[in-house]
């Protein structure tokens, strides 16, 4: 762990840490507004932005590199010049493409499309959806616990195996004993009349 936390370090002083300070040091470069949508990571560039697909669903594009933006080009055979991605006066145009052409196919025909290539372009999916994606699956991302679907305890480790918490309480199986810890009065009488509630607790 010292080690990794040695080059996380080394690699937060090269690259920074998160979207947030990213966003800060672009802004006092000059970059980043504080007008919504027109930045890099918001939308505001058409080839960092989330277009809706023929059946109403929606496929995310992040092809800022070059390499990626060319492949992009290609794939989705628009008839732009790739070396001009940062030509902002193309952008309008290049927007209302980008979302015609996606408009042509559903989200799953367009990601099929894309698997595999490095157009920097993937589905967005809902979560029922993500919880049955083969990257995730493989890594046991999501599990079922107490007939939940929900994210697996991470960090893992090896030395010391992480466990599900426990499942949620039923509201109001607390009740009793929560007023008697307050040491609230007439509890019997709050509860018959309804001001407050006790939930039966299921067997199990």
């Amino acid at each position: 762990m010292r080690s990794w936390a040695g080059c996380r370090r080394r690699d937060r002083r090269r690259h920074g840490t998160s979207a947030r300070e990213h966003s800060f040091q672009t802004r006092a470069r000059g970059v980043w507004t504080d007008e919504r949508g027109v930045n890099q990571l918001d939308g505001g560039w058409p080839f960092y932005a989330v277009y809706a697909t023929k059946d109403h669903k929606h496929i995310a594009v992040g092809a800022l590199e070059a390499k990626f933006y060319r492949r992009l080009v290609e794939l989705l055979e628009l008839d732009v010049d790739p070396d001009r991605q940062h030509d902002r006066s193309t952008w309008p145009a290049l927007r209302q493409l980008l979302e015609q052409r996606f408009a042509e196919r559903t989200r799953d025909e367009w990601a099929r499309l894309f698997d595999g290539t490095d157009a920097c372009v993937a589905p967005v999916l809902n979560l029922a959806e993500a919880g049955d994606h083969p990257h995730l699956a493989a890594r046991a991302t999501m599990i079922t616990s107490h007939n939940v679907a929900q994210p697996a305890p991470a960090p893992r480790f090896s030395g010391t195996p992480t466990q599900p918490g426990a499942p949620a309480g039923v509201p109001g199986a607390d009740t009793r004993a929560v007023l008697t810890d307050w040491q609230v009065g007439e509890i019997e009488d709050r509860l018959h009349s309804g001001a407050a509630i006790q939930a039966s607790i299921p067997a199990k």
